[in-house]
């Protein structure tokens, strides 16, 4: 069995699945590595399918486009003080980047901010996060904040658009309410999706196998596949809401209301990126800085800000987000691209475009194993995310971002609900407490042989 799930993980000859674990896990990204190392370490035999060629769902690094590590993705290592990836990383050798206090610059037309209008900036900043956190409530995030100052359109497309994927009129604020400011917010130069990846070495996965069908009529589920049907006493599901309400996976009997009506209240918000490789010239900007243009009303605007030479890379970020993001992203790798030059030189002048030598979309929002970045609340339906964490019976479970408050949108927030549900699952099933001796690669390899993010 060993070798079989080794090869199908390579992408080798497809083979017989195990007919017969404690619990089959759907999606290979973070939340299910997650569940499948904290089963392990419980001593529970696991198999994950994964629809896609490689571990990791929306945490994706390669290294080929721009002749260093890029992530696809999610790319912040963010979460609470015990982020669980940060000993990982350090004990597998990853290089960490202290992201907290990253520079912030602001560009009016094509010059810095004046020292006046920086601080007009941070006082539109302040007046938003003020409006927003004394609400008391689930309404629309853009119903209670002040609009009457010329900065808070660029303040409310960075926390609408480039944060939470959709516009503050459609963002609840409850999810705002929800999430937590993170204690850890890190840069990994080798890329969060290797970490991600590196995290499922040694455990169950099946690759380019997507699970179409779970049964769960029965004391059990039955998960089907391309490669067989898996029998299982339970299973946990990371696919994405959009994925979800896709009916990309299908379930018997179907979902109950209550549950699909949680997947149409919380439904994928849109952040694409776009990456510019550079020749190695640094355009007067410092590595690692966010990078943002002065924008004015009316909303949403045509905004792309930036993220510059993460980790010293020779390469900027751009991203787009929200109603404006999915317009970029449904005009193509090339437009998007000249979007990003066209903004940039807008701030540096036209010499810029002269040092980029290539570039890049992610296309989450089309990509049929994600469709979108990540989640946002419709405003009034904060309370959907308890139902969409809700299991079906005893033996359906569900993780991933959409359910990680306090931590959502975030690829640790995936990670720690992969984590929650496993020991759910674990009580369900009169599991044993997790091994502490011992960790989840070496008990999975003498048993067996992985196991989603911002």
């Amino acid at each position: 069995m060993t070798g079989l799930l080794a090869g199908a993980a390579a992408g080798g000859p497809a083979g017989a699945l195990p007919a017969n674990p404690d619990v089959a896990i759907i999606g290979a990204g973070s939340a299910g590595i997650a569940a499948a190392r904290a089963l392990v370490a419980r001593g529970l035999d696991v198999v994950v399918v994964e629809a896609a060629d490689r571990i990791g769902g929306r945490a994706y690094t390669e290294s080929s486009l721009f002749g260093a590590p890029y992530d696809h993705g999610c790319a912040s290592l963010q979460g609470p003080a015990g982020l669980p990836h940060l000993r990982l990383a350090r004990d597998l050798g990853f290089t960490l980047h202290d992201h907290a206090d990253a520079p912030d610059l602001l560009f009016v037309g094509d010059r810095r901010a004046s020292g006046a209008e920086r601080r007009a900036y941070d006082r539109a900043w302040d007046r938003v996060t003020r409006a927003l956190d004394r609400v008391r409530g689930d309404v629309a995030a853009g119903s209670v904040i002040p609009r009457d100052d010329p900065m808070t359109a660029t303040v409310e497309t960075w926390i609408g658009p480039m944060d939470h994927g959709v516009e503050l009129d459609d963002l609840s604020t409850g999810d705002w309410a929800a999430s937590a400011e993170p204690a850890r917010d890190y840069l990994v130069r080798e890329g969060l999706g290797t970490l991600v990846a590196r995290l499922g070495d040694g455990l169950p996965v099946a690759l380019n196998t997507p699970a179409t069908a779970v049964d769960w009529s029965g004391s059990g589920v039955r998960v089907e596949t391309p490669r067989g049907t898996i029998a299982a006493r339970a299973c946990i599901v990371t696919l994405s809401t959009g994925v979800l309400a896709a009916g990309s996976l299908r379930f018997a009997p179907a979902l109950p209301d209550w549950k699909a009506a949680a997947l149409a209240d919380v439904p994928m918000g849109c952040l694409a990126k776009i990456g510019l490789r550079l020749d190695g010239a640094r355009l007067g900007l410092p590595e690692n800085a966010y990078l943002a243009h002065a924008v004015s009303p009316p909303l949403p605007a045509q905004a792309c800000f930036f993220l510059t030479f993460p980790t010293g890379h020779d390469y900027i970020v751009g991203y787009v987000g929200g109603r404006f993001g999915r317009d970029v992203v449904r005009a193509g790798s090339a437009a998007a691209v000249d979007l990003a030059q066209e903004t940039l030189a807008g701030m540096l002048g036209s010499a810029a475009r002269r040092h980029v030598v290539g570039g890049h979309l992610s296309e989450w929002e089309t990509n049929p194993r994600t469709l979108g970045a990540y989640s946002a609340a419709r405003p009034g339906r904060f309370a959907a995310r308890a139902d969409l964490a809700r299991p079906l019976g005893d033996r359906g479970f569900f993780a991933g971002e959409a359910v990680a408050a306090p931590w959502i949108a975030l690829c640790a927030g995936a990670h720690l609900s992969g984590e929650r549900a496993a020991a759910e699952v674990a009580a369900a099933l009169g599991a044993a407490p997790a091994c502490t001796s011992c960790d989840a690669r070496g008990r999975q390899r003498a048993r067996l042989r992985g196991g989603e993010g911002r």
